[in-house]
């Protein structure tokens, strides 16, 4: 078999693979307020619950900074550097705050769970091309026909899927405008997932008409 057909098959299992293995962001679920019909936000703030503080601002950062202009993002550590200040008890102040400084929505986003699983791909069979002449211009591009088969073995990984659940809350009332969760399929990195969701988070919210288009 000529060597560059050799590769063209190989080539074809390769990227089979690669398919696999690309990250894949999706919105498996989302709801909104259907009686809300009020203008874009003005001033939202961004709060992500993380176990890393360095995560939180990360995170925070990001989805601050991509809002439209119209749009004012402000990472909550900014306002309460000490993530354990934002809960229950301290619900009043915060709210009394919020309002005080313009606030009129709040974002929210965590990590639901992260879950893995064993995935097996079964053996592929390609049919590899015979070369029937050459093909050294456009013209001749092609002509070969298809004849020996390869195989390539199944084999095994693992995949993991990082559920993240977002939310959209009106300020001063606390009333949930809007919530999404998103499956995020094996990330090469927390960088890469991060721009996927963050991506995804600001694309809804403009659709929903929550800020600028």
């Amino acid at each position: 078999m000529h060597f560059s057909l050799l590769c063209r098959a190989l080539f074809a299992a390769t990227f089979t693979v690669l398919l696999v293995a690309c990250t894949s962001t999706s919105v498996i679920s989302e709801w909104r307020d259907p009686a809300y019909h009020g203008p874009a936000l003005k001033k939202i703030l961004v709060y992500v619950a993380a176990n890393e503080d360095a995560a939180r601002r990360t995170v925070e950062d990001r989805l601050a900074l991509s809002f439209p202009k119209g749009t004012q993002g402000v990472p909550s550590y900014t306002l309460f550097p000490d993530a354990k200040e934002i809960n229950q008890q301290n619900e009043k102040a915060i709210a009394a705050r919020l309002q005080k400084e313009g606030f009129d929505g709040a974002l929210t986003a965590r990590l639901a769970s992260v879950d893995k699983e064993n995935v097996y791909m079964p053996p592929q069979t390609y049919l590899a091309p015979t070369m029937l002449g050459p093909y050294g211009s456009f013209y001749g591009y092609g002509r070969y026909a298809y004849g020996s088969v390869y195989t390539v073995p199944g084999y095994a990984y693992q995949e993991t899927k990082y559920m993240i659940e977002t939310i959209l809350y009106e300020i001063p009332g606390g009333k949930m405008l809007w919530t999404m969760t998103t499956e995020s399929v094996s990330p090469d990195s927390r960088q890469q997932l991060i721009k996927e969701v963050t991506g995804l988070i600001d694309g809804e919210l403009k659709k929903q008409g929550f800020i600028a288009g």
